[in-house]
């Protein structure tokens, strides 16, 4: 497992450092999506493609909290 760190900027963004690139084989450009579990942050390579890795993306929304009130909520919860 590799273990690195990266400082987010005044706007919110990071440099993913050289080691996690080169393991996710990841290049300018690449695609890349984040899923949160908890209190962790899973960085996921879409080498497969988008529609591909985003299969079910949030399903757990619809699932407990219920379809357009999942939607409204998240909503509410960006300001």
């Amino acid at each position: 497992m590799i273990v690195a760190s990266a400082k987010l900027t005044n706007k919110h963004q990071i440099t993913l450092p050289a080691e996690v690139r080169q393991k996710l084989r990841i290049q300018p450009g690449d695609v890349v999506y984040l899923a949160v579990a908890g209190d962790q942050v899973v960085l996921h390579s879409l080498r497969s493609g988008w529609t591909e890795a985003s299969r079910a993306l949030g399903d757990e929304l619809w699932r407990n909290e219920g379809g357009t009130a999942a939607i409204e909520a998240e909503r509410d919860a960006w300001g």
